[in-house]
């Protein structure tokens, strides 16, 4: 398990195909890589997209931490709750069929924070399919882009949450 003290790391996989995909995409504060805890080895790999520093975190110990501070083990089960939100909103987000669409969706949920590869990535979009879908929203006025590589939502909209 790891802490990402600073920085953002992005957690992928590799298709048979030998496609990418993201997992998750780690910001300074998360943690990563969870599921090692209860596995020999974690399928994903990191990859930091700006200067980074992460802590890892001795397995041993965490689970020990776990078994004898109960405050410890319940953040650490809500850290966990909140991630199975977020990968069920994505999940909401991928079964949206139409690319501009999902880009409204992405851009109102705010996962448009570092590249637009990389929001792409995150909406299992091609980065040309979120290109031509950000330059058609712009162009008919429903975001707005106050500088290259940022868009913003031309007004407010409500995203509907899973729980």
């Amino acid at each position: 398990m790891f802490f990402l003290e600073y920085g953002a790391v992005n957690l992928i996989r590799h298709t048979d195909a030998g496609q990418k995909v993201s997992m998750f995409r780690a910001v300074s504060g998360d943690t990563m890589a969870e599921p090692a805890l209860f596995s020999e080895t974690y399928h994903c790999d990191a990859v930091a997209e700006d200067s980074s520093s992460v802590l890892c975190l001795d397995k041993g110990l965490v689970l020990d931490v776990m078994a004898q501070d109960p405050s410890f083990a319940t953040s650490l089960v809500q850290r966990l709750a909140m991630q199975v939100q977020t990968y069920r909103r994505r999940l909401e987000l991928l079964a949206i069929r139409s690319a501009e669409d999902r880009v409204i969706a992405g851009l109102a949920d705010g996962r448009l924070t570092g590249s637009v590869m990389n929001f792409a990535a995150d909406l299992g979009l091609s980065h040309e399919a979120v290109y031509r879908a950000l330059s058609k929203l712009v162009r008919d006025g429903r975001i707005v882009r106050p500088a290259r590589g940022i868009y913003e939502m031309s007004e407010p909209v409500s995203v509907p949450r899973s729980e």
